[in-house]
């Protein structure tokens, strides 16, 4: 019975996943396998980009936010909110009414310098994304975390290279409601556990002006971030440029803030109520799943398992998708798309590995995962903002020194000091300079020709 209670949720996972492998199929043209042919409706996007974005961390990494901090991070949310709300009324139209291949073509002449700097920034943001699934899997399975990166790269292939954006919108579905069943499952099954009385007022603001949870920074670092991730990130994006018109487009990324913040919100009361639970010494990184193996509780267990498979494989297929593209347009290449996201993968396995060795440099793996997307996220973030206010300003001396500036800024934030700087700080510093960067580009042409 306990064997039982273990493999069902899997193998309700496995079916899936062999059904979507089974049904979805696309051309070869780009239009199909990319954009699926922009035939995506309003929840199809909204439901696949929720997915997508929360992946892994959401289920490793809020949990442990919520047991050390409480709800210090709903500033972070709000500002993801309001972040995605101004990309979807400012920055999108532009992008969604360009049919090029990737945002990066339409954004600048020198979109090579783009794409190349994009391609380095998404292999470092996910493949620490894609080592916090491995290293989650193991936990729970044992084995090294290497052997589950490559399990789950193997899974995603069976679908996402066969049946391209639609196949991934198509898993997105499930994954989405999978993580957001399973949070629930293991909230109510939390709070059944809870002591009367034992519950105290969680913490809602930090006002530690030297960490990252900072409320007034954690604010500004979640809107600068979101306008990086859902306006200059060709990944999330591509659901949003394929739906089938511009209001609709907007409609889904505005609801994703609120989506994303909701389901986040929920993984950090799994946290929270870790704390009454009357177990001592969780993992700080992963204490649910600690707390998952210790309680050896079977069907517990396989629901925790496929949640990480879900997350994992959420975040994956769709990185590979985004920078499948990428590498196509870089390389001027004619072979089919799901090639060069193939090529992807094998690459994203390497990050992961990569991160293996780099994961002791961070306290927690929410400073490994932030700290991760700023190296080129800062500088993608200052250039798209001068594309679409001063777009007249942006000119290929202006693309290559905010790139270099953010990638600066970030490099001495991580390493110039004992522990690295609070993320939020970073992406703050990186933004401002790599926007900054780009403009003082133009006025030295400008003083040049004069």
């Amino acid at each position: 019975m306990a064997t039982a209670l273990f493999i069902a949720p899997i193998a309700f996972y496995l079916c899936a996943v062999a059904v979507v492998t089974a049904t979805a199929r696309s051309r070869s043209d780009d239009g199909d396998y990319f954009f699926a042919a922009r035939s995506l409706r309003t929840l199809q996007a909204f439901l696949s980009v929720v997915s997508s974005e929360t992946s892994v961390a959401t289920t490793v990494v809020f949990p442990a936010a919520g047991l050390a901090g409480g709800y210090t991070l709903v500033w972070l949310l709000a500002g993801y909110i309001v972040g995605r709300t101004v990309v979807a009324l400012f920055y999108l139209r532009t992008l969604y009414e360009s049919s090029r291949l990737t945002i990066y073509q339409t954004m600048s002449g020198h979109h090579r310098v783009l794409e190349s700097a994009y391609l380095v920034a998404k292999y470092l943001s996910g493949g620490a994304r894609y080592f916090i699934g491995g290293y989650a899997l193991s936990q729970l399975l044992g084995g090294p975390v290497l052997l589950w990166v490559v399990v789950t790269a193997c899974i995603v292939a069976a679908y996402s290279l066969t049946g391209g954006l639609r196949a991934v919108v198509m898993m997105d579905q499930v994954q989405s409601v999978l993580i957001v069943g399973a949070g629930a499952f293991l909230c109510v099954y939390l709070i059944g556990r809870v002591p009367e009385g034992a519950v105290v007022a969680p913490a809602f603001f930090d006002w530690d002006a030297t960490r990252y949870t900072f409320s007034p920074v954690l604010f500004l670092g979640g809107v600068v971030l979101s306008i990086g991730s859902h306006g200059a990130d060709q990944d999330l994006l591509l659901r949003i440029l394929s739906t089938r018109s511009l209001r609709e487009a907007q409609r889904s990324l505005i609801l994703s803030g609120f989506g994303a913040a909701a389901l986040i919100s929920l993984y950090l009361s799994i946290g929270f109520l870790l704390r009454f639970q009357g177990v001592d010494g969780l993992d700080a990184k992963s204490p649910l799943a600690d707390f998952v193996i210790r309680g050896n509780l079977p069907l517990l267990k396989g629901v925790f398992l496929v949640l990480l498979a879900a997350a994992a494989m959420s975040s994956l297929d769709s990185t590979i998708h985004s920078t499948g593209a990428v590498w196509k347009s870089l390389m001027r290449s004619t072979a089919a798309g799901r090639w060069w996201s193939a090529w992807s993968l094998c690459i994203m396995i390497g990050f992961a590995a990569l991160f293996t060795s780099l994961q002791h440099r961070h306290p927690d793996f929410l400073s490994l995962c932030m700290g991760s997307m700023n190296y080129v996220n800062g500088g993608l973030i200052g250039i798209f903002t001068v594309f679409t206010f001063f777009r007249r300003w942006l000119t290929g001396r202006g693309v290559v020194s905010g790139l270099v500036v953010g990638f600066v800024i970030t490099a001495v934030c991580e390493w110039a000091f004992a522990a690295p700087a609070p993320w939020t700080y970073t992406v703050l510093l990186a933004s401002a300079g790599a926007f900054t960067a780009c403009m003082l580009a133009k006025l030295t042409e400008a003083d040049t020709a004069y």
